[in-house]
């Protein structure tokens, strides 16, 4: 008697194909979808520092360009966006002129975004938008604070700006913001104070100094943003050979940076009132 083997071979052309299909949805998950889940926290983390820069721009519109309020729409992915008010960060900038105790410290305060798949912070900080990895020693910026050296007079001119991020409840409260939202923001007060035609005096040109002090996380950042800070200070293309610094940021120090024969230092302090977030 003769058996019928066709019902046989159909069945194993089945189980062929039902394992090359496994196989490959295998092969997708395990090299495919982790390929796919780093190209979107690639894209998220690009999308956040566009973004940033934008609201740096609407930064520059209320304090150079003398608008009042500027509104944004922005979609927050794969991380927070948070908003540290002058209360809410230790980081703070002191200037000083040689020859003189007096001082002026300024607490600009920050937007922070936490990306929570690349340990990644990046920070619009005074001005600057600066990248940094969480737990890690290290930072560098993206976009730098309009601060210049002005030598076209014949007089060595320092102008430094500073911008003083708050809520319109208080310096104490801190928005934070995930998904689609809008940023609201308004400017609530400017002050420019010109330091060689009124106190203190430079007529021959003295030596500035401005302090940084980070805000030392140990844990979450442990130099702050104070590597950063000293690779613009000592840019010579920046101040026409470069401020001295000293002080290891990546010790948790304070840095301390000088800039001589300076003639006029002007310094432009802006209050922002971050509305919504």
């Amino acid at each position: 008697m003769e058996l019928n083997r066709e019902a046989v071979s159909e069945s194993i052309g089945y189980l062929i194909i039902f394992g090359l299909i496994l196989t490959g949805i295998g092969l997708i998950t395990l090299y495919g979808y982790p390929l796919l889940m780093q190209q979107e926290s690639s894209a998220n983390m690009r999308n956040m520092e566009q973004t940033m820069i934008v609201l740096q721009n609407d930064i520059k519109s209320l304090t150079y360009k003398l608008a009042n309020y500027k509104e944004t729409s922005l979609r927050v992915s794969g991380g927070t966006l948070s908003l540290y008010g002058t209360a809410n960060t230790l980081q703070k900038f002191k200037i000083q002129t040689d020859g003189s105790m007096d001082q002026d410290v300024f607490a600009p305060g920050e937007f922070r975004y936490f990306s929570t798949t690349d340990n990644t912070v990046i920070a619009l900080e005074n001005g600057a938008v600066i990248e940094k990895p969480l737990t890690q020693n290290g930072s560098f910026m993206l976009a730098d604070p309009r601060w210049y050296l002005d030598n076209t007079s014949g007089r060595r001119t320092l102008v430094i700006n500073f911008m003083n991020l708050s809520t319109i409840a208080s310096a104490n409260q801190l928005l934070s913001e995930t998904g689609v939202g809008t940023v609201r923001m308004r400017l609530a007060r400017s002050n420019m104070t010109t330091r060689g035609s009124d106190w203190p005096p430079l007529p021959g040109g003295a030596t500035i100094t401005i302090t940084y002090y980070p805000d030392n996380n140990a844990t979450i950042m442990p130099d702050g943003y104070g590597l950063a800070w000293k690779t613009y200070l000592t840019n010579p293309n920046n101040f026409e050979g470069g401020m001295t610094c000293t002080g290891d940021p990546l010790k948790a120090q304070p840095l301390v940076c000088t800039i001589s024969n300076i003639q006029n230092l002007v310094v432009k302090e802006y209050d922002i009132i971050v509305e919504t977030l």
